[in-house]
């Protein structure tokens, strides 16, 4: 959201200053009218009439500008109003001029106004969403030790001389004085994890809409004027 900052100066080179003092605070160009000399004061006071400014003030503002005064407005967002207000004043902004009494002409009579207003609700009937909470799913690693006992093999290899006195058979005697070679190798067993990863759950988070009807009942409020004489006798209408 944004409001309508004005100030307004004496001096026409005091409302440049302003102008180029809301420009260097970050102020687009586009968003600062200056409104000077009598040919712009009546579109000074559409202008701000256009803004949600109350007639009366929107016309002593033009007043003001076809008086000699310069004007400077700028479309300022609503958290920055404060501080732009404080750089037109800075730049030598002054209070706007008092609204000149009305003359009154000969034979006029006073006259005393009360007013009460009429004023009416417009009732709205909409609807929003609102959060009402839901449920978040989040991973977690856990570890769990694992502790089996297993029996392990370990061989050795021995090597051992036998004193021996016997005569070869026939079938040794043919195979003794060839070159051989005898191999016996020793294993031993050693542990070995191994791991296999295995979906056992699946965890789901699902949202279901469902919609249904709901009347809703509001009050509008309305203010009425009673007219009625008080005391005396009741005047003309």
């Amino acid at each position: 959201m944004s409001t309508i900052v004005v100030g307004l100066y004496k001096e026409t080179g005091s409302a440049k200053k302003a102008f180029q003092a809301l420009i260097a605070a970050g102020c687009q160009e586009k968003d600062i009218e200056t409104f000077g000399g009598a040919d712009s004061a009546d579109k000074a006071a559409q202008g701000l009439l256009g803004h949600g400014f109350r007639k009366e003030l929107a016309d002593r503002y033009g007043a003001a500008v076809r008086q000699g005064h310069t004007l400077v407005a700028a479309d300022i967002a609503d958290q920055d109003a404060d501080a732009a207000e404080a750089i037109l004043d800075k730049n030598g902004a002054i209070d706007l001029p008092a609204a000149p009494a009305p003359q009154k002409a000969a034979g006029s009579r006073d006259v005393e106004e009360e007013t009460l207003q009429v004023v009416s609700e417009e009732v709205g009937i909409g609807k929003r969403r609102v959060a009402k909470g839901g449920m978040k799913l989040t991973s977690q690693v856990t570890e769990t030790p694992v502790r089996e006992t297993i029996m392990l093999r370990d061989e050795t290899v021995d090597v051992e001389h036998r004193t021996v006195d016997r005569a070869l058979s026939p079938d040794e005697g043919k195979a003794a004085f060839e070159e051989k070679t005898v191999e016996l190798t020793a294993t031993s067993e050693t542990p070995e994890i191994t791991k296999e990863a295995r979906v056992v759950e699946e965890v789901v988070l699902s949202k279901t809409a469902s919609e249904q009807e709901k009347t809703v009942e509001a009050v509008a409020r309305r203010t009425d004027v009673k007219v009625e004489p008080v005391g005396g006798k009741p005047g003309k209408r």
